[in-house]
C-alpha cells in the first residue's frame, strides 16, 4: 500500500526547510572564545559573492558603543489586544554581557577574512517566570515558577563600506522543556525569541536608512555608521531605554536553607506585580470566554396543564 499524499507532502516540506537551513547557516572557521559567559567565533558568510570590509581595527570602545545601543520591543501581539500595557524597549546587552563581547568582537573583527563575520552568544538569566507545562492553559492550576530560567542572545556582526551591520538571531531565548507543549490556546512556538519584538537603535541618528541594506540583511538586521556614532555624546538617546533584568542571585544552595516561594513573593516586589499581572490576564480572557457563550434558549411557550 502506498503512503498517503498528505505524507509525501509533509515529508517534502520538511526536506525542503531542512536543505534551506543547511544553506543559510554560518560555517565555524574559528573558535575565539568559548566560555559560561558565552562564545565568540569567526564564521563563514553564506553568501560566497560578499565581501566584507575586513579585517578591520576599530577601538573596543566603539564596539561596546554599538552593543550598548541595540534595543529590544516587546510588541507582546495578544497582550496589547486585551489592553495589558505595553512594554518599554529594553537594552539587548547588560554592561556584564558588553564587557565580555566587546573586546572578543573587537579582536574577531580584526582577524577576519573578507569572507567570514564575527559570531557572538551571551548567556543570561532571565527574570521569574513561569513554566508551560502541559496542561498549564490559561485559567487552570498555577503552573510551577521558575526563579532564574537561563537565556541565550545570539547574533552576527560584520563591517561593510564605513558602517558595522548587526544581526540578532536570538534575543533572551529559553529552551523549552520536554514537557511544554505548543497548542493553539498556548504560546506560538519560537526559536528565536524575536517573535512579536522589534529590534531598534539608539541614538537613532546613528542608524543608516534602508538602502545601506544589503543581501545578508534580515528583519534584526542594523546598519550602524560607527564614525558618526564615536562623535556623539555618551549619553544620546539614553532617555528611551530601560536596562534588562539584573543577573539572578546566587543558586539558593550556596546561600543556606532555600526560602519558600511565598516568602519569595512577599519579600519581592516585582515578583508580586507580576502575580498580578498574570491574574489580569487570566481574568481578562475569562471574561472574553464569557462574552462568546450564547445565551440559554427561551422557553416556547407556557406549557398546558393537563
Amino acid at each position: 500500500m502506498g503512503l498517503p499524499s498528505s505524507f509525501l507532502r509533509n515529508a517534502a516540506v520538511v526536506s525542503i526547510l531542512s536543505l534551506a537551513a543547511c544553506a543559510t547557516s554560518s560555517e565555524l572557521d574559528l573558535m575565539l572564545q568559548e566560555s559560561d559567559r558565552g562564545t565568540v567565533v569567526l564564521e563563514r558568510i553564506t553568501d560566497r559573492s560578499f565581501q566584507a570590509a575586513h579585517p578591520i581595527k576599530l577601538p573596543a570602545g566603539t564596539v561596546a558603543r554599538v552593543l550598548r545601543g541595540v534595543l529590544v520591543r516587546d510588541d507582546q501581539g495578544f497582550l496589547q489586544d486585551i489592553g495589558v500595557r505595553k512594554a518599554d524597549a529594553l537594552q539587548a546587552f547588560s554592561e556584564e554581557d558588553v564587557a565580555y563581547l566587546a573586546p572578543l568582537i573587537t579582536d574577531g573583527l580584526s582577524r577576519a577574512a573578507s569572507d567570514q563575520q564575527v559570531g557572538f552568544t551571551v548567556n543570561q538569566q532571565g527574570p521569574p517566570v513561569y513554566s508551560q507545562r502541559v496542561g498549564a492553559a490559561v485559567g487552570s492550576s498555577e503552573p510551577p515558577l521558575r526563579l532564574a530560567p537561563p537565556e541565550t542572545t545570539a547574533g552576527s556582526i560584520y563591517a561593510y563600506g564605513r558602517s558595522l551591520y548587526v544581526t540578532l538571531t536570538q534575543y533572551r531565548y529559553r529552551v523549552e522543556r520536554p514537557d511544554t507543549i505548543n497548542m493553539p490556546n498556548r504560546r506560538v512556538p519560537d526559536r528565536t525569541g524575536l517573535l512579536n519584538h522589534t529590534v531598534m537603535f539608539i541614538p537613532e541618528s546613528a542608524k543608516r536608512d534602508d538602502k545601506y541594506r544589503t543581501a545578508l540583511s534580515t528583519d534584526t538586521t542594523l546598519v550602524i555608521d560607527y564614525e558618526l556614532l564615536a562623535g556623539l555624546p555618551l549619553d544620546a538617546g539614553r532617555e528611551i531605554v530601560r536596562q534588562p533584568p539584573p543577573a539572578a542571585p546566587a543558586p539558593a544552595s550556596a546561600q543556606g536553607a532555600p526560602a519558600k516561594v511565598g516568602d519569595t513573593n512577599k519579600k519581592d516586589p516585582e515578583l508580586e506585580a507580576l502575580r498580578k499581572e498574570l491574574e489580569d490576564i487570566k481574568r481578562q480572557l475569562a471574561d472574553q470566554d464569557t462574552r462568546r457563550q450564547p445565551a440559554p434558549p427561551k422557553p416556547s411557550g407556557t406549557p398546558k396543564s393537563p
